[in-house]
């Protein structure tokens, strides 16, 4: 990802609906309806990806192996996005890292068929050679006509006929942490094309975890997210493998208490969604 663990970044992301709620600021819907929202929750299933669909948006570069297979290089938001050539498919891969400069973009991506990497070089944005390394590089990247194969740039009438398909839909579960009384809190993201605004925020009871509007999210040693349960914000802290020894927390009015690291990653829950 371009920007996924810079520093510490809140973003106000005020996830809940408009309406359904009283003068005070409370629920008007019962106990157990979101701050802000005007509907029961839902029983829903959030750890089930949904596949997007996907076209080509800003190409980088394009380019055709000497065996026909077409390569093409998408800067999408907010990673890039490499797409592989299967049959009559344009099938995106799921891209690991990336490196670039003013005269280069290069890329990492991991493959079911193996990884490869993918390296356009140019000049104002018009690509003036490309090349791909199927393997790992054993740098960062990799040196066009010296390693790997250099392939033939095309524009995109050599694949308009390809039908464009994204990455399965998958959800990660970020956290799942459980509180001294038995609650559980679940963390959920989409595995990629994610942002902050993606957190969503599980709370309740094994038997009924609730979606809960989510004030903000900042990250950088640890992980650090405000949420609303029935109009009370709730403020979790989470570690991360920059913080491995740092205890998670949830603080209520005041009051902060430690979490336990569940190993389900929240599997066998029962989810309602808003």
């Amino acid at each position: 990802m371009k920007d996924s663990w810079g520093g510490a970044v809140i973003l106000a992301l005020l996830l809940g609906c408009t309406g359904g709620s009283s003068s005070d600021g409370s629920s008007s819907s019962g106990a157990d309806v979101p701050r802000g929202s005007a509907r029961e929750p839902q029983a829903c299933s959030p750890l089930e990806g949904v596949t997007q669909p996907i076209t080509i948006d800003k190409v980088v570069g394009a380019g055709r192996h000497a065996d026909g297979t077409i390569y093409v290089l998408d800067e999408g938001r907010p990673d890039y996005r490499a797409f592989v050539s299967e049959g009559s498919v344009l099938q995106r891969k799921k891209v690991a890292g990336s490196g670039s400069a003013p005269d280069w973009v290069s890329v990492s991506v991991t493959d079911a068929n193996g990884p490869f990497a993918l390296k356009v070089e140019g000049a104002s944005g018009v690509p003036t050679r490309m090349a791909v390394f199927r393997g790992e590089p054993k740098g960062k990247t990799f040196e066009i006509g010296a390693e790997g194969d250099v392939l033939e740039l095309v524009d995109a009438s050599t694949y308009a006929s390809l039908a464009v398909r994204n990455i399965p839909g998958t959800v990660n579960v970020e956290y799942d942490t459980s509180t001294s009384d038995g609650r559980r809190i679940v963390v959920t993201r989409p595995e990629v094309d994610w942002s902050y605004e993606d957190f969503r925020v599980f709370f309740g009871t094994p038997e009924r975890m609730v979606e809960r509007p989510v004030r903000s999210v900042s990250r950088g040693s640890s992980t650090h997210i405000t949420f609303d349960v029935d109009g009370v914000g709730h403020d979790a802290v989470f570690g991360s493998s920059l913080s491995p020894n740092l205890t998670s927390t949830l603080t209520v009015n005041g009051q902060r208490a430690d979490l336990v690291d569940e190993t389900a990653r929240g599997v066998g829950l029962t989810y309602f969604c808003f």
